[in-house]
């Protein structure tokens, strides 16, 4: 799923692959496409880009936007995003970009994913695109420890710490995936209530945010997600679908997993309070 890690390397990459190239087809399976929600009418995209050139590239926190002239098509969730090169189209796809010197950018879905295009002075009414927007995000210098801490409150003080950091787009870029690294570095369980924290902790919960989201950064994504050019991201993760069953690295004990709040959430009971 794009986070705030994949959302950054999955841009960049796409600003030295397609950027100033020219569309010349758009293509996709449209029809029975119950996990992929489009934004526009995906049957007009063709008519509407084709024969219009990629003049920009944009990553925020949960979306990958390309502008493309006066329009901006964009994704989130589970959007795969694979570009390709003397390689036959593939028959299975949610958006196909083909371009004039023969390269394409394809998409399939993974679970559920979001695509819009929308023109793009007239911008995208979408409400979790406009919290994007107007939203203190974690790289942002306004996203201070003060800024943090305010934004607990008789709601939020009753949230877990995973409730706390990945749901309602409160930290934008954390999700399901991002927050398990987060916890840990910080040595704080994911069940463990934000009320309960001490200043220290909190201060320190803060700060492995940082740390953690700009190490994900710096080695393009996590290794649990692929780049454009299918390959997983740099970032080994401690707590993720691929190293759950390994010991944990700094006890060695066993590390649980469990269903929590719509995903699986993994942890070290020892190393976790």
């Amino acid at each position: 799923m794009i986070e705030l890690p994949e959302a950054i390397s999955i841009a960049a990459d796409l600003r030295k692959t397609i950027l100033n190239k020219k569309i010349i087809q758009v293509g996709g399976q449209f029809t029975g496409h119950k996990f992929t929600f489009y934004e526009g009418d995906p049957n007009q995209y063709n008519q509407l880009l084709t024969g219009k050139t990629v003049t920009n590239i944009i990553d925020r926190h949960f979306y990958i936007e390309i502008v493309i002239e006066d329009y901006t098509l964009l994704f989130r969730d589970g959007a795969n995003l694979r570009y390709c090169q003397d390689q036959s189209l593939p028959k299975k796809s949610k958006l196909q970009l083909i371009f004039d010197d023969g390269s394409y950018l394809n998409m399939t879905t993974s679970m559920y994913a979001a695509i819009g295009l929308f023109k793009t002075a007239d911008g995208c009414n979408n409400p979790y695109y406009q919290h994007e927007l107007y939203t203190i995000g974690p790289l942002h210098p306004d996203f201070t420890y003060d800024y943090f801490k305010s934004l607990l409150n008789e709601h939020t003080l009753k949230l877990s710490t995973k409730a706390f950091l990945a749901t309602d787009q409160r930290i934008l870029g954390v999700g399901n995936g991002t927050v398990q690294d987060i916890l840990f570095n910080a040595r704080i369980h994911p069940k463990r209530k934000m009320k309960t924290l001490s200043e220290d902790e909190l201060r320190f919960l803060y700060e492995s945010l940082l740390s953690t989201l700009n190490t994900m950064i710096a080695l393009h994504g996590r290794d649990t997600e692929k780049d454009i050019f299918n390959q997983p991201g740099g970032y080994p993760t401690i707590l993720s679908k691929n190293t759950y069953k390994n010991p944990c690295p700094v006890c060695h004990q066993p590390l649980c997993k469990e269903q929590y709040l719509g995903g699986s959430i993994y942890y070290c009971v020892h190393c976790q309070i």
